[in-house]
């Protein structure tokens, strides 16, 4: 879901991305959650996590002020099974997670900081939502 910017993306180029993976995860929890009476409150809650990074990233005074488009998620096939959609979800938050935890060294000022440790927070959770259906993470 988050395209390998490369290591010497700056700042602005990690928040914008940040901000359309983060929003990308959120149409694609919302467009699952209803599939599964069993799985409604993780997507539902990694949806709103999601949400909650996206806002996070927009507190940022380095983020761009208009970005490229909603990142281009990979969508699952439609025969796709919720637990192969959680956990595509799953590993995509992981390292967006991380991302903005390097980001954060980036950052120039406190406010841009804040952003990109609160924004990699709401990263972990959707994570840890969602990567139940990892066979590989023991929970």
């Amino acid at each position: 879901m988050m395209p390998d910017l490369g290591p010497d993306a700056d700042l602005p180029q990690i928040l914008g991305n940040a901000f359309e993976t983060f929003e990308a995860i959120r149409q694609l929890a919302r467009s699952y959650e209803v599939q599964s009476p069993d799985l409604f409150a993780a997507f539902m809650s990694a949806a709103v996590a999601a949400a909650d990074g996206r806002d996070a990233v927009m507190t940022a005074g380095a983020v761009p002020k208009h970005t490229a488009g909603i990142a281009r998620i990979g969508q699952p096939a439609p025969c796709a099974d919720l637990p192969e959609v959680a956990a595509s979800i799953a590993a995509s938050a992981a390292g967006l997670g991380a991302r903005l935890d390097e980001a954060a060294a980036l950052a120039g000022t406190s406010e841009d900081r804040r952003a990109c440790h609160d924004a990699a927070a709401a990263a972990r959770q959707i994570h840890q939502l969602l990567a139940f259906a990892d066979d590989t993470n023991p929970r």
